[in-house]
């Protein structure tokens, strides 16, 4: 399937800019769909959208860059983004309108992981940060000595 997509979205840049935005669009339903079928076929607990939304992720991680078509198309979903908001405020709406006898349940729940994954996931984004940095080569003793003498010198003055 992979290979399809590939082979499907290598030849959109040279078509007109309203057909290749909706090859944008057919793109991210292809791929909510086949996320989809994943979830239904071998039952897992989660949603076809997001493991459609991973598999967006791998393609565009894989093949290294994002076309025009693709980033065209994904600007237009971010319009409407709140418009796809809607139906789960409505939903927050008419629980608080007659809640749930467990619902204190789930509100802490909520904020305990909040409390917790808030901070693990920075940690866990420092750690990468520091994974992926450039390794610094080690400092030789002539940039030492360069660096020592350049913080003896004093400062100069801005030129205006």
């Amino acid at each position: 399937m992979f290979q399809v997509l590939l082979l499907f979205f290598a030849g959109i840049a040279h078509l007109p800019a309203k057909m290749a935005s909706m090859f944008g669009f057919v793109f991210f339903v292809t791929l909510f769909l086949a996320g989809e079928y994943i979830s239904t076929r071998f039952s897992l607990p989660i949603p076809g959208s997001m493991i459609g939304l991973c598999l967006a992720l791998v393609f565009l991680a894989v093949r290294g860059r994002v076309d025009a078509p693709l980033r065209e198309s994904s600007g237009k979903f971010l319009r409407y983004l709140p418009l796809m908001l809607v139906p789960v405020g409505v939903g927050i709406v008419k629980l608080v309108e007659s809640p749930p006898a467990g619902l204190w349940r789930l509100e802490v729940v909520l904020v305990l992981s909040l409390i917790i994954g808030a901070p693990a996931v920075a940690k866990i984004t420092q750690g990468f940060f520091r994974w992926c940095a450039p390794a610094q080569p080690p400092a030789t003793s002539l940039q030492t000595d360069a660096v020592q003498a350049g913080a003896a010198q004093p400062e100069s003055e801005p030129v205006d």
